[in-house]
């Protein structure tokens, strides 16, 4: 399964640095998932990219944090601010990060897009069949996204 996910241009920066490898959610996909498509926030207001998902980790903030810190791309204090009293975080380990040479203006494709909250399921989506068919949607971006049809 494919996702859509809202990122901060900081964090998606690091991602494609490889200084993030971790992923951070409150929420949990019901579905397994294994490529993630970034949608950078404003001032982007992009899709940049993607990322392949390794699995994911849960537990307690603190639990995570210990697991994950090292190669987290974000500050303790950061972190910390964002789990904001959640039970039970959520971390998609990054295998692997491809950045778009030209980003993708969702606003562009599809008039009434509206930038997931967390994350938004991009399967069988307008969005999903418009970057399959868009020509700055690298030839392996293209290839992920029709695996999805098979």
């Amino acid at each position: 399964m494919k996702l859509l996910l809202s990122v901060r241009p900081e964090y998606s920066e690091r991602i494609f640095a490889g200084e993030k490898k971790y992923e951070f959610r409150k929420q949990k996909p019901r579905l397994t998932i294994d490529i993630v498509f970034i949608y950078e926030s404003s001032p982007t207001k992009s899709i940049v990219g993607w990322f392949g998902v390794e699995r994911i980790h849960y537990g307690s903030p603190e639990e995570i944090w210990g697991r994950c810190e090292d190669s987290s791309g974000i500050k303790r204090n950061d972190y910390f601010a964002y789990c904001n009293g959640t039970k039970v975080i959520y971390a998609f380990e990054i295998n692997e990060a491809f950045r778009f040479d030209n980003p993708i203006n969702p606003f562009g494709i599809v008039s009434d897009f509206k930038p997931p909250q967390s994350f938004t399921y991009l399967d069988d989506s307008r969005i999903s069949k418009a970057l399959q068919n868009s020509k700055k949607c690298a030839t392996k971006c293209q290839m992920i996204l029709s695996e999805t049809r098979q």
